[in-house]
């Protein structure tokens, strides 16, 4: 088995997982509806199915295409020396690390984009837009800028990795 069909198996267990992990959240969004439905909010059926939508979407696209993403995180080595192979084992490790959290900031995004969306609906609810999380919103941000910088700079953080350990 080469490295890319490593990756590329990597990957589509990740989005099956990842698609499990979604379809248990279901049971929490419909009990979420019918308890909205019930203490009378007029809360769409669209903000509460289009975020597990979207997350459901991206675990397809990983399990479809695992060698389009696994072509783009494999970095082949110049040369047949073991601390090179070493090395770029450490840095597809470093970009899996980095897709993965890049995958659950951007879906905790989603989550809260829509709770937002939600919850600043006119009509009467009893909860305020004011109750939206804004910590976690600039927590889930910094995740997605340190996911994206894991994902540019792999090879650099490998390097500096390998040059700590001499």
């Amino acid at each position: 088995m080469k490295i890319i069909d490593l990756t590329a198996l990597s990957i589509k267990i990740a989005g099956i997982v990842l698609f499990v992990i979604v379809l248990s959240k279901v049971p929490d969004y419909v009990q979420f509806f019918y308890t909205a439905e019930k203490n009378q909010y007029t809360v769409s059926v669209l903000y509460l199915a289009l975020p597990i939508v979207i997350v459901a979407a991206a675990c397809i696209g990983l399990f479809l295409f695992p060698y389009k993403l696994s072509n783009k995180l494999i970095v082949t080595p110049d040369t047949t020396d073991q601390n090179h192979i070493s090395n770029a084992y450490q840095t597809i490790g470093i970009r899996l690390l980095g897709l993965l959290l890049l995958f659950w900031s951007v879906s905790d995004m989603v989550f809260t984009l829509f709770n937002y969306l939600i919850l600043r609906d006119p009509s009467e609810t009893l909860v305020s837009v004011s109750t939206v999380n804004y910590p976690y919103v600039i927590a889930t941000t910094v995740e997605i800028l340190f996911a994206i910088f894991l994902l540019r700079y792999s090879s650099k953080i490998s390097a500096y990795i390998n040059e700590i350990n001499r």
